[in-house]
């Protein structure tokens, strides 16, 4: 299964996200934060956003939730999304480094580390 990301369940989301990565000092707790401009699920939602069910990693037969999504508008209409994983051990960070390495594969998206 090719990695993907998802807002409602079985529809791909196709924009690619800027993501900022903050980590503990000692390493073991973070989070990452993806923020989608004019995300395509906008489009697959005609009239309320009710049927966004959360944000969702998907590979390998894997999958890594959240909830803590939100939508940002402008001019009425929606054109920002955010959704923020918190990771609570190293486990957590090593299954969602694991997604990142294989969506990046994928897609083409790359890391580069603030000074």
């Amino acid at each position: 299964m090719k990695p993907l990301i998802q807002f409602i369940n079985g529809i791909k989301e196709k924009s690619l996200p800027l993501v900022k990565l903050t980590k503990s000092k000692n390493g073991t707790t973070g989070t990452a934060t993806f923020i989608f401009i004019y995300p395509s699920v906008f489009e697959e939602v005609f009239s309320s956003f009710d049927s966004i069910d959360g944000m969702f990693l998907i590979w390998e037969n894997k999958k890594i939730s959240t909830n803590d999504i939100n939508i940002f508008f402008k001019n009425g209409k929606p054109f920002l999304l955010k959704g923020i994983f918190i990771f609570k051990n190293s486990q957590e960070w090593f299954r969602f480094f694991q997604f990142m390495k294989v969506y990046s594969k994928e897609t083409g998206l790359f890391f580069s580390e603030n000074n």
